[in-house]
């Protein structure tokens, strides 16, 4: 005992007896015959039973020691593994001596290891794998795992190994049958000849489930012969990839099962393309991420490898490690019919937490389904983000095109991810959180916040510079060899040049002389310092940071006019807007936005919340009370349809809504546009506030210049009520 407690197991081999264990003996004698394990058995058994448990020490006790003549004894003892797996695992053991050449030495039998082990049987640790979080929204589960469907054959009803009997009877008369399942065993673990003695069947086998699932029966037909395993693995899918006609056609093969519970589970999208930007999928894990994630992880709780699947993005990836959970294990000893004889130990696994989202699921599909029915052909994209003012929660965020996340799933080639990653219009890009765009328009309502607030002007500042058919040349600021600033042509506008009727009318003049009024200091001060434009918005997945101006630029007196009017080098991406627009609805605050309500974990038959997202700010009175005060009329006036502003089409009758317009040209030639809104919901409570922004890019056409006001006219509406200007729904 003590040679095996110090991992000495050729020593502890020393002392065991040349005889045979009693249970094998004749008529309960002890019969001299031959080691009952050798060596090399003998150290191979301790070495696999110290490694799998983490065997530290081990301790035990004699209870009683019976003698029997001058040549045998029985030992009752207590034995006690101490495991870094397992804990400490005791039981009561018997072992029997004899004396042989004045030396006592151990009847050695398996039992001797855990006491009910025979002869025959092995000592193994199976996982129980845990199941991977879900991630819900709303209710609905948008990612969670589906059992495969597997269809799978037994050897021994394709290929019965009573054929293989029969016929070396058959061949060698006078054998006994005792003999011929003898050498039929030994040709049955032989998977070169099963392969050519059941070529037909297996090949019958591979036609027929081909047939039925539209595959290729050749590359089947290699599942089979490969081994002499009792279970061969023939096909897995996802439910929805065999249908319930199909399983009961494969069912009725011979010798081939469908099982749709017990042989693995893959992750699945229910909703395909749904928040595919914001979930993330899996795929197999690198070197790199092996290492990251194993870092710290206790071994028991199962350690990642070249196997795992990780998140690669989004929720997926953000929180991998609360996803996965804790697998569990047990240590069983295996019969030689190959099935669990006994648990010696188990560990529970711990499925991974579910990621409770903040998006409002039938606000996410209505807003998909908006986009989707707005935006056609491949030369379209746009991006929206609907967001809580006054708790930061983000309600619903598309960027379109999408794609099917079971597509990374269900495996693609090499080529098919080629394919999507060059489409004209990128469905990859996340144009909601990852991409810059010029804000245009929509940047004066800050603007004239900053204005405002530096005291630069007040909202009764009227423009008096002269203007040649819609064409300003700065005067008053030095020296303007640029380019004339030019304003969009309204007919009837409103006079004065107010900043009230230039917010309604959009005027980009009024706007980059204000800003040339506040001047370059103080424009960048503020739009830095309360707005946080040279900062990363601290959003949980991430944000690509926007800017008032690039690194290394200089900003003269061009690109500061350029700016009041949200063009230059103004680059924004559409959830910082909504961020920012939030600071008007939210008391003058920017809310940090969140997408994660929460994770949660099933106790029982409770589920409860384990960590809760809070509301929290970035920006600080943003914007003052007084500023908020005078623009907030400004922007319900841009969207009263009884008014001439740029946003008299949004025609919202159920709810007070402030918004603004823009649109910012593409490229040299000027033929595509980033069209935006971006408005917010006023007078109501709080879990009905409400910031919508809208950013399409499109051919910059008319028939383009309105496809907007349908998407943020539905989202903007208080309720369910039908709205005549409301597109159908899908």
């Amino acid at each position: 005992m003590n040679s095996i407690r110090n991992g000495q197991f050729t020593e502890a081999f020393s002392f065991i007896s040349a005889h045979v264990a009693p249970e094998n003996a004749v008529d309960d004698s002890i019969e001299a015959y031959k080691n009952t394990i050798t060596l090399a058995q003998f150290e191979k058994r301790y070495e696999s039973l110290f490694s799998l448990l983490g065997v530290n020490d081990i301790e035990y006790n004699i209870a009683e020691e019976n003698v029997s003549g001058n040549s045998k004894k029985v030992i009752k003892y207590t034995m006690t593994y101490k495991t870094q797996s397992a804990g400490d695992l005791t039981n009561e053991y018997e072992m029997t001596l004899l004396k042989e050449n004045n030396l006592w030495r151990v009847v050695w039998q398996p039992s001797h290891i855990f006491p009910d082990m025979a002869w025959g049987d092995t000592f193994d640790r199976a996982t129980l794998a845990a199941e991977r979080g879900d991630i819900v929204s709303h209710g609905a589960v948008v990612a969670t795992n589906v059992r495969l469907v597997t269809v799978y054959a037994l050897l021994s009803e394709i290929a019965p190994k009573k054929v293989i009997t029969d016929e070396i009877m058959q061949e060698n008369a006078g054998m006994s049958e005792q003999d011929a399942e003898k050498e039929a065993d030994r040709l049955y673990s032989d998977a070169e000849y099963l392969n050519t003695r059941f070529s037909a069947e297996f090949d019958a086998a591979a036609a027929e489930i081909a047939a039925v699932l539209d595959l290729d029966a050749a590359e089947l037909r290699t599942k089979f012969g490969k081994n002499a395993n009792e279970f061969i693995t023939v096909y897995q899918a996802m439910p929805d990839e065999v249908t319930v006609e199909q399983q009961e056609q494969l069912n009725a093969v011979n010798g081939v099962h469908v099982d749709t519970e017990h042989y693995g589970s893959k992750r699945y999208y229910p909703y395909g393309s749904l928040l595919a930007h914001t979930l993330g999928y899996i795929s197999f894990a690198t070197w790199e991420e092996i290492q990251t994630y194993n870092e710290g992880r206790d071994p028991n709780d199962g350690l990642y490898t070249t196997d795992s699947k990780v998140g690669k993005s989004g929720i997926e990836k953000l929180y991998e490690r609360e996803l996965r959970g804790k697998d569990g294990y047990y240590f069983f000893i295996r019969g030689t019919d190959g099935a669990v004889k006994k648990v010696i130990y188990r560990k529970d696994k711990v499925d991974g937490s579910d990621v409770m989202l903040t998006i409002d699921f039938k606000l996410q599909q209505r807003t998909e389904e908006l986009l989707d029915l707005v935006l056609f052909g491949t030369d379209t994209a746009g991006a929206v983000v609907v967001m809580n003012p006054k708790t930061g929660e983000v309600n619903a965020i598309a960027s379109n095109p999408s794609y099917d996340l079971n597509r990374f799933i269900k495996g693609m080639s090499g080529d098919e991810y080629k394919a999507l990653e060059d489409q004209e219009n990128e469905p990859l890009r996340n144009r909601a959180t990852r991409e810059l765009y010029p804000p245009g328009s929509t940047f004066k309502a800050f603007t004239a916040a900053a204005a405002l607030d530096t005291g630069t002007v007040n909202e009764n500042y009227v423009f008096t510079g002269y203007i040649d058919n819609d064409y300003w040349k700065p005067t008053g600021y030095g020296e303007w060899p640029w380019p004339r600033i030019k304003r969009t042509r309204v007919y009837h506008r409103t006079e004065p040049m107010n900043m009230t009727n230039c917010m309604l009318h959009s005027d980009n003049i009024y706007f980059a002389d204000v800003a040339l009024k506040i001047g370059q200091e103080k424009f960048i001060a503020y739009f830095n310092e309360k707005l946080g434009m040279d900062k990363s918005l601290p959003y949980e997945l991430g944000a690509a940071s926007s800017q008032l101006y690039s690194r290394g630029s200089v900003m003269d007196n061009k690109m500061l006019a350029d700016s009041g009017y949200g063009q230059g080098q103004v680059l924004v991406t559409p959830l910082q807007l909504a961020a920012m627009f939030s600071a008007f609805a939210n008391n003058g605050d920017m809310p940090t936005p969140r997408i994660t309500d929460g994770l949660y974990v099933t106790d029982g038959v409770e589920y409860k919340c384990i960590r809760k997202s809070e509301y929290s700010v970035w920006m600080e009175d943003a914007i003052s009370t007084n500023a908020i005060n005078k623009i907030v009329p400004m922007l319900q006036g841009v969207v009263d349809p009884n008014k001439n502003g740029t946003g008299r089409s949004l025609r919202v009758t159920n709810v007070d809504v402030a918004a603004k317009t823009g649109s910012a040209e593409i490229g040299k030639d000027k033929t595509r546009m980033y069209s935006w809104f971006a408005g917010f919901r006023l007078n109501v409570a709080q879990e009905d506030e409400r910031v919508v922004i809208v950013m399409l890019d499109v051919p910059d056409s008319g028939a383009y210049s309105s496809l907007k006001f349908q998407i943020a006219r539905e989202l903007l509406k208080l309720d369910d009520t039908p709205d005549p200007n409301a597109p159908p729904a899908e």
